[in-house]
């Protein structure tokens, strides 16, 4: 599954905290990442900026399932996971026996996972974060090697409880942007219409 493929599945709840995230904590992502995706859709920031906090976001999030804007879509994620949820990124690394920072970046991958040790790593995440947070994070996990790892995309397959789009707990800003999210569909069909891949 690639990142802007995350995007489209996973809920408005989850998807509205990520780029809520950037808007509280570091404006020039934010910024930038409205700037690239304008020009992706051949619109000025300004068109995205003149709208209200939760219609930005939603602009956002939609942009952000296409598949023109897959990379960004993956930086956002990587960004996110390692300055919102760098906790839980170490959690798992310890659970692998995998050397990292302190931080949950990490230099050399293995090129296999223990199966026992990864089911622990999956069931400790899972008793202490959201299961659509720990979904994204070992989706996220499955692209840094090529290919993936075999043992990881099993457990993904096979464990219903690594779903994406059910929302466990919903931020502060979620709940004002889902109402908004009428209008804006609208707005956005009256205003913006690119042509999608």
């Amino acid at each position: 599954m690639k990142a802007h493929e995350m995007f489209l599945q996973m809920s408005s709840a989850l998807a509205v905290e990520l780029v809520d995230f950037f808007y509280n904590t570091d404006r020039n992502v934010y910024k930038t990442t409205i700037s690239t995706l304008a020009a992706q859709r051949k619109v000025r920031p300004v068109f995205v900026t003149k709208k209200t906090r939760d219609h930005q976001f939603l602009w956002v999030v939609k942009a952000l399932q296409t598949k023109r804007s897959d990379e960004i879509a993956q930086h956002l994620l990587q960004a996110w996971l390692m300055k919102a949820k760098s906790d839980m990124l170490v959690a798992f690394l310890d659970k692998q026996g995998i050397e990292h920072d302190g931080t949950g970046a990490v230099d050399e991958l293995p090129k296999t996972l223990d199966p026992e040790k990864l089911k622990l790593a999956i069931d400790t995440l899972l008793g202490k974060y959201s299961a659509e947070e720990v979904t994204l994070y070992l989706r996220m996990f499955q692209l840094q090697e090529e290919g993936g790892w075999e043992e990881l995309a099993a457990e993904l397959e096979k464990d219903d409880r690594l779903q994406l789009g059910i929302a466990t707990k919903a931020p502060e800003a979620a709940p004002a942007a889902e109402a908004a999210e009428p209008a804006a569909a609208a707005e956005e069909a009256k205003e913006d219409a690119p042509a999608d891949e």
